[in-house]
């Protein structure tokens, strides 16, 4: 779980694909996905100048986590940068943001990079609560809609529907996922999905609130979804702390990784991360080695987070100075 203003701080805020895609990452089941969230464009939600109220992440730092082996990147953005809105219906022409976006994920494709695209808005529009709001609900679906319109044909690219829904119940959040997926689906797009629960999609908390309930009512046509869920490893999971509890990285995902398998679903760590206190790097290795001895549920992970404007965060995988930060040895390891 974690907190609105805690999370800006914390940003200052499959293989998937379309079925003509190369068998290389056609069968999302097939990949172990692993990689990290390049944080930057979602950051500053209410201000609007580029490059100095947020920033895009460059080829070149997803050049550099290449080499390191990975090759997922989720790439946080927020709908009202990507799309101008008339009356809830975003406007055909693009916009330089979305330009901009486009242009990162064809270079990817270059490089053989998958590039996850999140909604990075904690389940709300500029028109309210999704889900609850009929207005910011329309604004979501329609966003989803043209989002997959145009990528529809592009096999390196996921879609995650939205960044940790919280203020909403699950109940209410379930029907507008629902309607988000119909939407990309009616369009054409084959993607693999990444689908959140509410309450944060804590995985350490999902048996505990109604989303081990409501969230087995997803609804996919293509049948190409894992749920997403994020976990950190302090004493409250809101990863506000460079603390790692003792024994948190084998024990936080246990009982969403039974529920999941109860329920013949599969699950990708969206968020997780960890300073570079030693204890801290410990619990990190558990936590992706318990996720890949249980490849029966885990299909993959992205960790929170690199990107260019992170300066001394305690979590960041960006490099320093042209130094690797401690926490990349330990993705490098568990990536093996």
């Amino acid at each position: 779980m974690k907190f609105p203003i805690q999370k800006i701080w914390r940003a200052a805020l499959v293989a998937i694909a379309c079925l003509s895609a190369s068998p290389a990452i056609a069968d999302s089941k097939a990949a172990w996905m692993t990689g990290v969230n390049l944080s930057g464009a979602e950051l500053n939600a209410k201000k609007s100048r580029i490059n100095f109220d947020y920033v895009f992440p460059t080829i070149k730092e997803i050049e550099y986590f290449r080499a390191k082996g990975f090759r997922y990147f989720r790439l946080p953005v927020l709908m009202q940068r990507l799309f101008q809105f008339e009356g809830g219906v975003p406007d055909p022409t693009p916009t330089a943001d979305w330009k901009q976006f486009v242009a990162l994920i064809d270079k990817a494709a270059n490089i053989d990079a998958i590039i996850i695209v999140d909604f990075h808005q904690f389940g709300r529009t500029q028109s309210g609560l999704i889900g609850r709001d009929a207005a910011a609900t329309q604004e979501f679906v329609a966003a989803w809609s043209e989002t997959a319109k145009r990528l529809k044909d592009k096999p390196n690219v996921i879609f995650n529907l939205m960044n940790e829904p919280h203020e909403q119940t699950a109940e209410e959040w379930l029907p507008a996922a629902n309607a988000g997926i119909a939407a990309i689906r009616q369009a054409g797009a084959k993607q693999l999905l990444l689908v959140p629960g509410s309450y944060w999609t804590g995985a350490h908390s999902w048996t505990t609130t109604p989303n081990a309930r409501v969230m087995t009512g997803v609804v996919d046509p293509e049948n190409n979804f894992a749920y997403d869920v994020h976990q950190y490893l302090d004493s409250n999971s809101s990863g506000t702390s460079p603390d790692a509890v003792p024994g948190s990285g084998s024990e936080r995902l246990k009982a969403f990784t039974e529920w999941a398998r109860q329920n013949h679903a599969r699950g990708f760590l969206g968020e997780f991360g960890f300073s570079s206190a030693e204890p801290a790097l410990r619990e990190g290795a558990a936590l992706i080695k318990y996720m890949s001895d249980n490849r029966d549920v885990w299909i993959g992970w992205t960790y929170w987070a690199a990107g260019p404007w992170w300066g001394d965060y305690m979590y960041s995988v960006e490099p320093k100075n042209g130094t690797d930060r401690p926490q990349l040895d330990v993705l490098v390891q568990g990536n093996k």
